[in-house]
């Protein structure tokens, strides 16, 4: 379920999406880039985290996600209750006052950042007895920290909103010329509040598009909505897929669950 902020934090939040599953225990989910970053909070059971052939760790209760470069796998151990602040793509760079490209597939525990609030803040949220009231909670935090809230460089702001507007399918000198500025200047300015090359949030926009178009439709054939949504043909499309999410669009198709566009079970 998609919820959207109040319009004071519209320039931070794309919108809330509440995942809430009580079901059976131990099922292995997938996340991968949909172009966005997020904060998240665990309202329920630990969900754990499996990265790079270490050992399953637990998630913080609440945490920053950055920029994604690679799928993460992760395992619910029970009853799922998880509220996502989706952020626009360059809003986590803004709030931390970071370099975006230092956040690449970090996961970022509240507690650390915001020590007490953190912890007072996700204690309010477990015990909360709605969504509502928890997002309340959630914009009530986040107006508070928009008095050091660095604004995105305006570059970055509109050559995102050129790639989104277009569905990935935009072309860089598109955008140097809309823009009037270098290519140096457009890949310094991603690197820094996006964390992304203009190609690769290009890449990540069409597969959601495709992705999107491949869920109302579900086609036999989807060679069609390749062509639709920018790819030149189903190899190159396969091989940009595969490389954000790690499946094929009929392995995309045939998950049991799926949780949200980028969020979804897949088989133990």
């Amino acid at each position: 379920m998609q919820l959207p902020p109040t319009a004071a934090l519209e320039h931070l939040i794309k919108h809330f999406l509440v995942i809430d599953v009580d079901d059976i225990p131990y099922r292995n989910l997938r996340m991968f880039s949909d172009g966005n970053t997020g904060m998240v909070f665990n309202y329920k059971d630990p969900i754990l985290i499996r990265q790079h052939n270490t050992p399953a760790a637990s998630l913080p209760s609440s945490f920053f996600y950055g920029p994604f470069h690679h799928f993460q796998d992760l395992t619910a151990t029970g009853k799922i209750g998880i509220l996502v602040v989706v952020f626009h793509p360059f809003a986590i760079s803004s709030l931390l006052k970071t370099q975006a490209t230092s956040l690449i597939d970090q996961v970022l525990d509240l507690e650390d950042i915001y020590f007490q609030e953190a912890v007072d803040l996700s204690d309010q949220i477990h015990h909360a007895q709605t969504n509502l009231t928890r997002i309340a909670l959630i914009e009530d935090f986040l107006l508070k920290k928009m008095a050091d809230f660095k604004p995105a460089n305006s570059n970055a702001l509109q050559a995102v909103r050129l790639i989104q507007q277009g569905n990935g399918d935009m072309p860089v000198r598109v955008i140097l010329s809309s823009l009037q500025i270098s290519e140096r200047k457009l890949e310094r300015v991603f690197q820094e509040y996006v964390g992304y090359s203009p190609k690769k949030f290009a890449g990540i926009t069409r597969i959601q598009y495709f992705l999107k178009l491949l869920r109302q439709n579900r086609p036999a054939n989807y060679t069609g909505l390749v062509y639709e949504a920018g790819f030149f043909d189903q190899a190159h499309l396969i091989r940009t897929m595969k490389n954000i999410s790690g499946l094929t669009p009929g392995e995309y198709l045939d998950q049991p669950k799926l949780l949200a566009a980028n969020f979804l079970e897949i088989p133990l």
